[in-house]
């Protein structure tokens, strides 16, 4: 933790590709907030009398602050025009504070979140009373082993 951190949890039970806490992640990020460590995705599953139990927590630094300065004119924009500044990332860095440059950031920011997750599985939480283990799905028997003594 970095000094002056605070951390945030945003918690849900839905898989992150489904989840609207996935939405606000990505928005926060481009409004400027930053993750509150290299790892801010813990996705696991762990089963409770008998049922599967989804928990997703990120981390995000909450001690920073998202600044608007709206600087733009007011206009219209009939659709073709709407997609030519949406799809064109010089405009978009040209008029950063342009509700349509916050739409293009907000889309990549999604889109590059939901690739990653897509190539993410769930930990299995395995409990022993108070300690738990954090097994990845794909992980040797032997490895798993190895977790499960340690309980």
């Amino acid at each position: 933790m970095k000094e002056g951190q605070q951390v945030l949890f945003l918690r849900d039970d839905q898989p992150p590709l489904k989840s609207d806490l996935t939405n606000l992640v990505a928005a926060a990020l481009v409004c400027g907030f930053e993750f509150a460590s290299k790892k801010p995705l813990l996705d696991t599953l762990e089963e409770v009398d008998g049922q599967p139990k989804r928990a997703v927590t990120w981390s995000l630094d909450g001690a920073g602050k998202a600044a608007f300065r709206p600087k733009f004119q007011e206009g219209t924009f009939d659709l073709a025009e709407f997609r030519r500044c949406f799809e064109s990332l010089d405009w978009c860095r040209a008029n950063p504070d342009h509700p349509i440059a916050y739409l293009r950031a907000f889309s990549d920011a999604l889109g590059s979140l939901r690739n990653e997750l897509k190539a993410m599985k769930p930990l299995l939480m395995i409990r022993k009373g108070r300690r738990f283990a954090l097994i990845p799905q794909d992980a040797d028997p032997a490895k798993k082993a190895e977790l499960l003594a340690m309980l």
